[in-house]
């Protein structure tokens, strides 16, 4: 190996080495890169219910302020963790329907003449990575997560014959 690919080979692994960050300063280096850079997903609480089912009975009382409610295709929230993640935390929509609640013949129903799909929006995220790192230091490396940030309505797909 000549002295030029050996001196080449040690720069690419200092550069390397000082991408590497002490894990006690990591989060506050990764929100701080974050906030600076990337829009961030939502931090809504999340639902309270537990629930999982096709709320149709909120139709039959007067409309809620609250969007996810009044959708055809309402929603829940539920809090997401990733510990190698930064944010670790994030809140994410559940689609409570498989169909959507429409009104047919003057009675809301839970039609599966059409589908309840999650609207989703990509957020990038920093997921902490030891790859060529001492002990102890991790690199950011930028990711790209898909995140459900409500519910919609569309037209079933029929097969035709």
């Amino acid at each position: 190996m000549e002295i030029k690919q050996i001196l080449i080979l040690l720069l690419c692994a200092a550069a390397a080495r000082s991408r590497c960050h002490n894990g006690t300063n990591l989060e506050a280096i990764a929100l701080k890169r974050l906030q600076r850079h990337y829009p961030q997903p939502l931090t809504i609480t999340a639902s309270d219910d537990s629930s999982s089912s096709c709320p149709v009975e909120l139709y039959q009382k007067l409309p809620s302020v609250e969007v996810k409610d009044r959708s055809l295709s309402p929603w829940k929230w539920r809090t997401v963790t990733r510990p190698d993640y930064f944010p670790h935390t994030y809140t994410e929509a559940v689609c409570l329907c498989n169909g959507c609640i429409l009104m047919e013949n003057g009675t809301v129903q839970h039609s599966h003449n059409y589908n309840s799909i999650p609207l989703l929006h990509t957020f990038m995220f920093l997921k902490r990575d030891r790859h060529n790192c001492e002990e102890g230091k991790y690199r950011l490396v930028e990711e790209m997560v898909q995140v459900s940030v409500g519910c919609t309505c569309v037209r079933a797909k029929t097969v035709r014959s």
